[in-house]
Formats: C-alpha cells, sequence, structure tokens
C-alpha cells in the first residue's frame, strides 16, 4: 500500500503529467446545444473566429469534411455539433482545451477509419456488439451518443432512408471528440 501511494505521489508530481478529460454530463450537452442553436448571425461569427483561433487544425479539418460534403453541406448539423462538443468539452473541464496538432487528427482519423472498415466486414450481430462496446467504454460516450441523435434526427421512423452522408458526418465527429478528449 506505501509503494502505490509513493507512486502515485511520483506521478502526481511529474509535470508531464495530464489528468484525463472530464467527461461531460449530458445536461451540459444540452444547455450548449440550447445556445449554440440560440446564436444570431455576430454570435456564430465570433464563436467560428474564436474556434478557429484556439483550435486551427480542427478548423482546417472540419473545412475540409463540409467540402466533401458538396452541395449537402447546408444541410449538415456538422458545423454546429462541433462547435458544441468543443463548447460544452471547454465549459467541462473549467479551461480552454488543449491545442490539437494536426499529427493527432490525422491518427484519431485513420483510427476512426479502420474501425469503420472492420465494421463494414461485420455481421449485423458483430456491428451492433462493436458499436455497443464503443459507445459503453467511451469517455465521451454522451457526446458521441448526442451527435448520433442530431445526426438522425429526421430519420428516427425510418433509418434506413437516411442521408448517405451521415456514416461519414459521424465518423468526423467522433475524430474531433477524439482529438479534443486528451
Amino acid at each position: 500500500m506505501q509503494k502505490a501511494a509513493c507512486f502515485a505521489l511520483i506521478w502526481l508530481a511529474n509535470d508531464n503529467y495530464v489528468p484525463p478529460m472530464t467527461t461531460v454530463p449530458r445536461e451540459g450537452i444540452l444547455q450548449t446545444w440550447e445556445l449554440v442553436c440560440a446564436f444570431d448571425e455576430t454570435q456564430t461569427t465570433a464563436v467560428t473566429k474564436q474556434f478557429l483561433k484556439q483550435q486551427p487544425a480542427l478548423s482546417a479539418y472540419l473545412l475540409v469534411c463540409t467540402e466533401e460534403l458538396g452541395a449537402e453541406a447546408g444541410r449538415s448539423p456538422v458545423i454546429d455539433l462541433t462547435i458544441t462538443i468543443w463548447q460544452a468539452m471547454t465549459a467541462a473541464q473549467g479551461r480552454r482545451l488543449k491545442l490539437v496538432r494536426p499529427n493527432l487528427v490525422d491518427q484519431a482519423e485513420a483510427a476512426n477509419a479502420r474501425l469503420l472498415e472492420k465494421l463494414e466486414l461485420a455481421s449485423e450481430f458483430e456491428w451492433e456488439e462493436a458499436v455497443k462496446q464503443l459507445v459503453f467504454g467511451y469517455n465521451q460516450k454522451e457526446l458521441l451518443t448526442f451527435c448520433m441523435e442530431m445526426l438522425m434526427a429526421d430519420d428516427v421512423e425510418t433509418p434506413e432512408l437516411a442521408p448517405d452522408r451521415i456514416g461519414l458526418e459521424l465518423l468526423w465527429l467522433k475524430t474531433i471528440i477524439d482529438c479534443l478528449d486528451k
């Protein structure tokens, strides 16, 4: 017991120690979403500029992603969801989030793409089990679940008719969450 306590003190005293990101509670996500949805044009511009300044690598990633949607970009909630993710995580952490580097974005997207490829090869049962495990063990499961709910909001009754872009959007949003959850 004494050995473990000494190890913990040394670990906590280490200047390189970064505590895990606080899990964002659902209430915080909902409050942030309501605020983002209520923004007028001036507020939207201001918060977008702030995001661009504080997270330039994620801003560039988001720009590339939304350009990929082409004409459907205007119907996508990805930008609003990204701002909600960033603001909710910042509020939960109680301070400015760590700057995300471009290599971290590339690594997170590659890991998520590999996961998606693996799921594409899985049976329906294996796919459902893998998704359940992913969400259950995910530090920001409330954020990820909220993003899924918002992406599928118009297609709850007939999910098979959901736009094809939703899978890509979820991949992008999970990549953004993964990058900020450090």
